[in-house]
């Protein structure tokens, strides 16, 4: 069976490779506008990526901008788009920073633009009169003219370079390629099974139970990573674009190979929904599973051992808890890893190259799921003693077999990774990612280990206890090296290869490119079997001495402290009703050392207090118990038991308002549901009577550089004027409604200390002020508020007063005329309007209708909404930042974004739920005519890049 096992390797890579470079039918949106049968009107057109693939532009000559692809505000920054503007007899055209025609305007004369990889190009009645080899094509985000008559026409293929199906030979190839390996691996099963004893079943435990109840109880209560939105959302656009990209930024590239994980969580949504608790089955189905193959491996390897079953079920839940609940990819990793340490283990006992091969095929599937899965690959270092004997006592063939055997295996990434993907997809993929992410080299990985350490989320101290631990664990173990005298039996064999393994596992996380102490639970695997070996038997040999077993005992009394001196934040979202501190004031960092967990008065980062556990096991040393077991036993036991209750307290202090478990209990639409809005859209305040009182500087219309609002608006910014002047409305009936109705004023300018912006309340001849609080400085309008509810009773008329009595450059302000808005849910308000829940809060959204960003556009939202938690500058920007390649730029250039006042009921005061933001464009949407259309791709093929500085701007950050 040797030379058939040849055979099929040797096919099976060659399938594969074909399969890369095979081609695919590759989509190809046409834009037209305008729309057929209708004249040029300005509208939206948020290209994503930002330039297309070609465009052309038939422009006649007129009067004015004749067509301007960036609006003017952003394109006088960045100078990207294309204009073309006819002024004092002559007709100019710039695109992407460059001035490609100065020229008399002709009787009847017309040009078209013509741009694509190629460069860009000028031409009037077929002749080139302007050629740039090389010049990218201009940047879209609006089709704008003041033209009126005809002959205006643009159009433009899209970059929807990723939105590809396979071709008939794609898929014969894959579906071939897979039979092949599938056959492989069971012939080589078969040709090499190996002699020796198997794995053992364990036996049923309460500690089995217990990992069974605690598991499922928290991915009801368990925290939220700040990343499981974004990976839903890349699992959930996947079905509109076809290929799962990044979503929010780096253009949307593809993730392949990288999408293992997504794919799972790409089905699971759509086959039942995209709420959170729903999407966290998966990480629990992977949590329980990488449990019960890790109670395979020890039971196969310490089947004697009673305590065996409480002792993983505390290393894992201890893991689980801190980064198993996830909708990250590191928990499909750990899952792949736990398989191969089992197989390896097989593979040992018997010697076995079937299971061998079994295992790295698992390993390279890992490598499908994130670049952090080379931990799935430290096991199969544990194989290579007895496959050295193997190898030294095989044949020429059996060794080229084998290794044959080893490459085919790992072409399991191909039906993953390449499915949907070509070999230049996906290297363009990598080009993309490397320029517009920070990217780290190997020497950084202290930066890992900073972040862990830090005072802030990432270094909460349910997150810090595994990981110190299992080095801790790791720094005995060094310790234990050359102390043989007591230390031998499959136990120490065992801490041996898991402490191998681990090692492997975390410096393998070195090579990965970003340094998230998420990247952590990626080695939950072989750190859960270490931690459970350690906690059935110390890493130091028995009458190691007075020495080792006080700097063990002092290892593990230092990992304890260390770790409960993290700060007990828990945001986005489960951080509400936590324990410990005020996490309504974070902004210090005397504040957030305050949030450290204890108990009372006892202080769990007290270092005394786990001497004094040592100290307790020292003496009664029953049984074998030495200090740094009893530590690291507590600590374990009691950092578990101390998830659960402040993740148990939580939401009942936050009752009868919204929390992470309140709203995967409640099921529905998430946040939708509770969360109520201020709308003013479909009420008005009655016609004013009278006019408005103006002193000083004050006047009436909309203030330099800011948009017109509804209703009118007064303002002070006046040129050579005093610099002071006031404002008051016209009275506004208010009309009868309930109590939560509101009256909403905005404003703008200087907000400062010493001006004054105060709505004034009219009932039955009496005047009630109500003064707003300052502001400062406002680059826009901005709405404050009043609940009517909040006054002695409903008042008749309301009016708007502004004084401004700063004196000076830019210290001027302005007011615009009250409005009513009533409240109303969440849900009424974003029903069948297009929304963009970030990437931060999209899980507690799951029945919005979430844009796409497909056919190389961005879909223009109604609505955005967005996290609070006091992370608003940390994340708001991700989707709408250039220089990151933020997919929603062209929205942002386009619109301006007006928040609503929105409420989310709650318990102890928090740091804000979110927000809710109307999203007002400049122009029209969807105001064009898109066709889309196929064309054959090899797959070796690469389209012009999106990297480099003349693309966006930026250069490369490293």
């Amino acid at each position: 069976m040797t030379r058939l096992v040849i055979a099929l390797a040797l096919l099976t890579g060659l399938l594969g490779i074909g399969a890369v470079l095979a081609p695919v039918d590759a989509d190809d949106p046409v834009l037209t506008w305008p729309r057929a049968g209708e004249a040029p009107v300005s509208t939206v057109v948020p290209l994503s990526p930002y330039r297309p693939l070609e465009l052309r532009a038939d422009v006649p000559c007129g009067q004015g901008e004749i067509l301007r692809t960036l609006p003017a505000d952003v394109d006088a920054t960045l100078g990207s788009g294309l204009v073309v503007a006819s002024a004092d007899g002559r007709v100019t055209i710039d695109s992407s920073g460059q001035r490609l025609l100065d020229a008399p305007v002709a009787a009847g004369c017309a040009y078209t633009v013509e741009a694509d990889a190629a460069g860009t190009r000028v031409l009037r009645d077929g002749a080139v009169v302007a050629d740039r080899p090389g010049l990218l094509p201009p940047q879209v985000a609006v089709l704008e003219t003041s033209a009126t008559g005809d002959g205006l026409a643009v159009e433009i293929h899209t970059d929807a370079r990723y939105q590809s199906s396979p071709t008939p030979l794609k898929t014969a190839l894959l579906v071939a390629h897979g039979l092949a390996l599938l056959a492989l691996l069971v012939v080589a099963w078969r040709a090499w099974p190996g002699r020796g004893p198997g794995l053992r079943r364990p036996s049923p435990s309460p500690a089995d139970a217990v990992v069974l109840v605690v598991s499922a109880a928290w991915a009801v209560l368990g925290p939220v990573n700040i990343d499981d939105s974004w990976y839903a959302l890349m699992a959930r656009a996947a079905g509109a674009s076809g290929y799962v990209g990044n979503y929010i930024y780096q253009f949307n590239v593809t993730e392949n190979p990288f999408v293992l994980s997504q794919y799972a969580m790409q089905a699971w949504g759509q086959l039942g929904g995209w709420n959170l608790l729903w999407l966290r089955m998966l990480p629990l189905a992977y949590g329980l599973a990488t449990y019960v193959l890790l109670r395979v491996l020890l039971a196969t390897v310490l089947p004697r051992v009673r305590a065996v079953p409480w002792a993983l079920a505390g290393a894992h839940l201890l893991w689980f808890c801190a980064y198993g609940i996830t909708l990250r990819p590191e928990t499909a990793i750990v899952v792949l890893s736990a398989a191969v340490l089992l197989l390896v283990e097989l593979a040992r006992r018997r010697e076995s190259i079937g299971a061998l091969a079994a295992a790295t095929a698992l390993a390279a599937l890992a490598m499908t799921v994130s670049p952090t899965a080379l931990v799935a690959v430290a096991p199969l270092v544990v194989a290579l003693p007895w496959l050295w004997r193997w190898l030294r006592g095989a044949s020429v063939v059996e060794r080229t077999a084998a290794g044959l055997l080893a490459l085919a295996s790992a072409s399991v990434v191909v039906p993953v990774g390449f499915a949907d993907a070509t070999l230049g997809d996906v290297l363009e993929s990598v080009s993309v990612h490397r320029w517009y992410y920070r990217q780290h080299p190997w020497y950084d990985e202290f930066v890992h280990y900073a972040a862990l350490l830090g005072q802030t989320d990432q270094g909460a101290w349910g997150k810090r206890l595994p990981v110190l631990f299992t080095l801790a664990v790791l720094v005995l173990g060094l310790l234990a090296v050359g102390r043989t005298r007591g230390a031998g039996g499959p136990s120490a064999r065992l801490l041996a290869s898991s402490s191998l393994v681990t090692v492997l596992a975390l410096a393998s996380m070195a090579l990965t490119p970003t340094k998230w102490v998420n990247h952590f639970g990626a080695v939950a695997a072989p750190a859960t079997v270490l931690l459970a070996v350690a906690l059935l038997r110390t890493p130091i040999p028995r009458r190691a001495g007075t020495g080792p077993t006080a700097i063990a005992a002092l290892a593990a009394v230092g990992a304890a402290a260390v770790s409960f001196a993290g700060p007990n934040l828990w945001r986005p979202f489960a951080d509400w009703g936590q324990p410990f501190g005020n996490h309504a004031d974070l902004s210090t960092p005397v504040a957030i050392s305050a949030t450290t967990p204890g108990i009372g008065p006892l202080e769990l980062r007290n270092p005394l207090l786990w001497l004094a556990v040592a100290g307790v096991a020292l003496y009664v040393a029953r049984r074998g118990l030495t200090p740094d077991r009893a530590v690291l036993g507590v600590a374990v036991a009691g950092g578990v038991a101390l998830l659960l209750a402040a993740f148990t307290l939580a939401p009942l202090r936050q009752a009868p308002g919204a929390s992470v478990a309140s709203t995967n209990l409640a099921g529905g639409c998430g946040f939708a549901d509770a969360v109520t809005v201020l709308d003013d859209t479909g009420v008005t305040l009655g016609a004013p009577s009278g006019t408005a009182d103006l002193t000083g500087d004050a006047v009436a219309g909309t203030p330099p550089e800011r948009a017109a609002v509804d209703g009118g608006s007064w303002h002070t910014d006046v040129a050579d004027g005093t610099g002071t002047g006031s404002v008051a409305t016209p009275w506004y009936p208010v009309p009868a409604g309930g109590p939560d109705d509101a009256v909403v004023v905005a404003s703008t300018g200087d907000l400062r200390a010493g001006q004054e912006i105060a709505l004034e309340f009219r009932l039955d001849g009496d005047v009630t002020p109500v003064v707003l609080d300052p502001a400062g400085l406002q680059p826009d309008w901005v709405d404050r508020t009043v609940a009517l509810g909040e006054l002695p009773a409903r008042p008749a008329e309301v009016r708007a007063v502004a004084r401004d009595t700063l004196a000076g450059d830019d210290t001027w302000l302005g007011v615009s005329a009250p409005r009513l808005a009533v409240s109303r849910p969440a849900a009424e308000l974003t029903a069948g309007a297009p929304v963009f829940a970030d990437q931060v809060s999209a899980v507690f959204w799951p029945c919005a209708d979430q844009i796409e960003v497909r056919d190389g556009l961005a879909e223009p939202p109604a609505y955005r909404l967005r996290a609070g938690d006091g992370l608003e500058e940390a994340i708001e920007d991700n989707a709408f930042f250039a220089p990151n390649g933020g997919t929603l730029v062209g929205i942002d250039r386009t619109a301006r974004f007006v928040e609503l006042p929105s409420e989310l009921p709650g318990g102890v005061a928090t740091l804000g739920w979110g927000h809710v933001d109307r999203v007002v464009y400049d122009h029209p949407t969807g105001r064009f005519d898109l066709t889309v259309g196929t064309e054959r791709r090899n797959g070796w093929t690469r389209l012009p890049t999106l990297v480099g500085e003349a693309y966006t701007g930026r250069g490369f950050i490293g």
